[in-house]
């Protein structure tokens, strides 16, 4: 009987490709994969990707964005008072904890998983209590904490969660089979951070090459231009501390580029920079996602790729999946001067780096990337591909999960990487 893994993440599942390539990956080597995602609806669904199984329960309300910030402001005010003046003292509670536990209690008892798969600190609590929930029932599995992010450089996070968090990860980092981490730097903080003896073992978030397939959309075509006009592009999640508005403001001085900015056209951050900026609205474009594996054929065939981080803790230490995707797609990188992607950058010589939220140096660095493309392009050599790219990752991760069963499973024959269309459970 193959080896199984229950992989543990509270969001969507189908935009999350680290989470995605993991269980494909796996699927491949002979593992039996089921990831536990989470859904905004009061019912369940379920689909596939590979020979993964993908099951999204609700595991934690999500209310719209607009209405969380504007709850939010109001409750922090309130907070403050009430702390202040109440001195409260009480433990605080971890959200979700108890609803998602119960969600996957029926199914995890049924799976009996092998190892349990923590994706990020918000799974790990849930992940930590399942497994002592099959202790209890005579079956042992195992812990992988996949940590994403640092903790304590988490913005959104107040005092009281990032110490309940961080002591939730201390203790069970001492019983994990193993603790990945996406770069070296975040490892350097994880360690002391974890009070770990040992370096956490690197699957960083590259792309996957071997699962990319010709894009059905063309991005000039979406936006209707020609192979002539520049187009610096922005793929993934959009948020003030992402630094697209450096971007957007130097249109101003770039009268002939575009910017396009593939993302939740709905995001509340997007929508407030598309009325903002109304004036650039024949240069500013949002595009919708494209499928994951089309997308490093689609952003192909713009001309820089653009990863304008403002400077937090955790933006430091990240090589993050648009880093390699970029690369993948020959798109020269511009980024800002975030620790550990600028210094990538500087190294291998594929892009330029400029200052986080200086405009001015963001449009220099751009101008003198659009002044020789092919330069910075052939950096991008076959053997840089290759280190960077999830094959290689996925090499790492299939041999840490064999080296903890103690097997190795018979691999499968490889499926597409694409994900099924979610059938109501």
């Amino acid at each position: 009987m193959a080896p199984r893994t229950l992989h543990i993440v509270l969001n969507g599942v189908s935009e999350d490709s680290r989470v995605l390539k993991c269980a494909w990956s796996l699927g491949n080597a002979g593992w039996d994969v089921v990831i536990a995602g989470a859904t905004p609806f009061t019912h369940s669904d379920e689909f596939e990707i590979g020979h993964a199984k993908i099951i999204r329960l609700p595991l934690k309300i999500v209310l719209s964005k607009s209405l969380v910030a504007k709850v939010a402001r109001r409750a922090r005010y309130y907070k403050r008072r009430a702390e202040h003046h109440l001195k409260i003292k009480r433990a605080t509670a971890i959200p979700n904890l108890n609803r998602a536990v119960k969600a996957l209690t029926s199914f995890t008892v049924e799976f009996k998983p092998d190892v349990i798969h923590a994706h990020d600190y918000t799974a790990l609590p849930i992940a930590a209590q399942l497994i002592n929930l099959l202790k209890d029932r005579g079956h042992q599995a195992e812990l992988i904490y996949d940590a994403h992010e640092y903790v304590p450089g988490v913005a959104h996070l107040n005092r009281q969660l990032v110490h309940v968090y961080s002591d939730v990860e201390r203790r069970e980092a001492k019983r994990s089979a193993a603790i990945l981490s996406v770069s070296e730097g975040m490892s350097d903080l994880l360690v002391p951070h974890l009070e770990l003896n040992s370096r956490p073992e690197i699957v960083a978030n590259d792309p996957l090459v071997a699962g990319q397939e010709k894009s059905s959309r063309s991005l000039r075509g979406d936006i209707g231009v020609g192979k002539e006009v520049p187009i610096m592009v922005y793929s993934g999640a959009v948020a003030p501390q992402r630094g697209v508005e450096t971007a957007v403001r130097a249109l101003e001085f770039m009268p002939t580029v575009h910017l396009v900015v593939i993302a939740n056209p709905k995001n509340q951050t997007v929508v407030d920079l598309k009325a903002k900026y109304s004036n650039f609205a024949d240069r500013f474009h949002v595009l919708p996602y494209v499928p994951n594996a089309e997308l490093v054929s689609y952003l192909s065939a713009a001309n820089i790729g653009l990863i304008p981080l403002h400077h937090k803790q955790n933006h430091e230490i990240s090589l993050i999946t648009k880093f390699g995707e970029y690369m993948q797609a020959r798109l020269p990188i511009l980024v800002s001067d975030v620790k550990t992607m600028a210094a990538e950058v500087r190294r291998l010589g594929n892009g330029e780096v400029f200052i986080a939220e200086d405009v001015s140096d963001f449009v220099a660095a751009a101008n003198k990337l659009f002044s020789n493309l092919e330069s910075y392009i052939k950096a991008s050599t076959a053997e840089v591909l290759a280190e960077r790219s999830w094959e290689r990752q996925a090499e790492n991760l299939v041999a840490i999960y064999n080296r903890i069963a103690g097997v190795a499973p018979k691999e499968r024959e490889m499926k597409p990487f694409k994900v099924s269309e979610p059938v109501r459970r």
